[in-house]
């Protein structure tokens, strides 16, 4: 998919990859995703599971080392340097509030059972609107929209992840804020062989995780880029503007508190 760039055309072969304009990627996604079965490659469709899946790997879609959401085939040209492209993304921060009292009170086995919960609650709506999760931070986790997979309603995306996460949370003792944001970052590998990372990075990615620290427990902030995108109706909803760490101004946002499921 990626044989046919020229070693100048890194950023060029990161943008199309990402975008979902690569006319292999394409070809891939058209054929694959009608193989069973679940999970699959985020990008090209692969199946990491089903039937045909030892095949595929051996044909080199495996499991990609730097992020097992993505196979090595649709980045085979790529995985062995840094790169990237700067590209409309959607994000999600889901931050879990007064974790260090939590902890203190509960105990260390309690408390990490609690968070694994939450880490494999926040994987599941996120795999459930074509998200990939970024990466896990203590108490934190850091979803990604990239419009190669999850197409140009990749802000409706993450904020349908960002409610059905809050509604799941609802009925768990787990205090979680989240938050959605969109806009233009950076998304690729940085570092060096041996300490490399596929993320995202820029201001998108840190206003989030800062708007999910202000969110307060079972509350979901949406940023007023995500509300302009999606058309959100605000009519009943709570707005604010929110000072955050090393912003110069107050970020509007809107709340949205979720109605628990029932027992």
């Amino acid at each position: 998919m990626a044989n046919h760039a020229l070693p100048d055309a890194d950023t060029e072969l990161w943008r199309q990859l990402l975008t979902g304009e690569n006319p292999y990627l394409k070809k891939f996604q058209k054929y694959l995703g009608k193989l069973p079965a679940a999970p699959r490659c985020k990008l090209c469709m692969a199946p990491f599971a089903g039937p045909l899946a030892p095949l595929l790997r051996v044909a080199g879609f495996s499991r990609w080392q730097l992020n097992s959401q993505l196979c090595l085939h649709c980045i085979r040209d790529l995985d062995r340097r840094s790169g990237g492209a700067e590209i409309p993304v959607s994000v999600l921060y889901a931050d879990v509030r007064g974790s260090t009292t939590m902890a203190e009170q509960v105990g260390a086995t309690e408390f990490t059972a609690s968070l694994n919960d939450f880490y494999r609650t926040t994987a599941r709506m996120v795999d459930s609107e074509q998200g990939v999760i970024d990466h896990v931070a203590g108490d934190g986790m850091l979803a990604l929209w990239i419009p190669a997979f999850a197409g140009g309603a990749h802000q409706k995306r993450a904020l349908n992840a960002g409610r059905m996460l809050t509604t799941m949370l609802s009925t768990s003792d787990l205090p979680v804020g989240v938050a959605v944001h969109t806009g233009d970052a950076y998304v690729g590998v940085i570092g060096e062989l041996g300490s490399r990372d596929f993320t995202v990075l820029g201001d998108v990615p840190n206003t989030v995780s800062r708007m999910a620290g202000v969110a307060g427990a079972g509350e979901l902030l949406i940023s007023e880029q995500v509300a302009t995108a999606v058309e959100l109706d605000t009519d009943d909803l709570e707005h604010r503007e929110v000072a955050l760490k090393g912003k110069a101004a107050p970020l509007l946002v809107w709340v949205e508190t979720p109605t628990p499921v029932p027992a």
